[in-house]
């Protein structure tokens, strides 16, 4: 295996030092610009490309406040108190919904008939149809809610 990496290897640090340092701009017939290492048409235009030695004092500067960023984030995140507070009371919201969707249901499945209040305070007696559609609602959202 090692025969055949260090050969690799040499190609690919030839590649990278023979890196040209042009840069070519071509814009197609269709106005797509595009960038490339040698001319891909007669039009196409050598770009100058300014590059600086890196400064490695800048360099570590700037790693340094990414570093100091990232802690100041994690030390203003919710605590592991906090996310079990909410988590507890979303828990509670679900339960009391389940309680509700459950009486719902056996209401549901022990009226003979179902009605809906108008606005001007009288009521619309479900058909049969709407009956069976409004019990496999309720039944669907003890689905939802409940976790038994």
């Amino acid at each position: 295996m090692t025969r055949f990496l260090l050969p690799a290897l040499m190609m690919l640090l030839a590649s990278m030092a023979a890196t040209a340092n042009e840069v070519y701009r071509t814009v197609s017939s269709d106005g797509t610009v595009v960038y490339s290492d040698r001319p891909l048409s007669p039009d196409s235009q050598l770009v100058g490309v300014a590059s600086q030695p890196t400064d490695p004092e800048r360099v570590a500067a700037e790693a340094a406040a990414r570093t100091e960023t990232a802690t100041s984030r994690r030390s203003t995140a919710p605590s592991d108190d906090a996310f079990a507070a909410a988590l507890a009371a979303q828990q509670e919201l679900r339960a009391e919904a389940c309680r509700q969707a459950r009486e719902a249901a056996e209401a549901y499945e022990r009226a003979p008939r179902l009605y809906e209040q108008l606005p001007d305070g009288g009521r619309r007696f479900l058909s049969e149809e709407e009956l069976v559609q409004a019990r496999l609602n309720a039944r669907q959202a003890v689905i939802d809610f409940c976790d038994d």
